[in-house]
């Protein structure tokens, strides 16, 4: 009995232990990445300057939906309708995802 009390304990030390490192995990980034000067976010644009860390497609959504709701003040014609074109694809890949939809 003793050698499975040794057992038992040695495994909450581990997990007391493991569940004590959780307020060193990396402390989440922003979904949009550097903006130029004139405000707009080349990450979500152009895919250059875009941070190391890979973003989710809901952080994705969520930053070119702020992207294309600043509008003709920030981008071109062309510009929005590339930052539209690629909401539109990654709110269907999201759909598709999560509903199985194949339309």
């Amino acid at each position: 009995m003793s050698r499975f009390m040794t057992k038992l304990l040695a495994l909450c030390w581990v997990l007391v232990s493991v569940a004590g490192c959780g307020p060193f995990r990396a402390a989440e980034q922003p979904p949009a990445g550097p903006a130029s000067s004139a405000g707009k976010n080349l990450c979500l644009l152009e895919s250059e300057g875009c941070p190391p860390r890979k973003m989710s497609i809901i952080e994705l959504i969520r930053g070119l939906r702020e992207e294309v709701a600043k509008g003709e003040a920030v981008y071109t014609p062309a510009e929005l309708r590339r930052l539209e074109t690629r909401l539109w694809e990654y709110e269907l890949m999201y759909d598709r995802l999560m509903h199985g939809n194949n339309d």
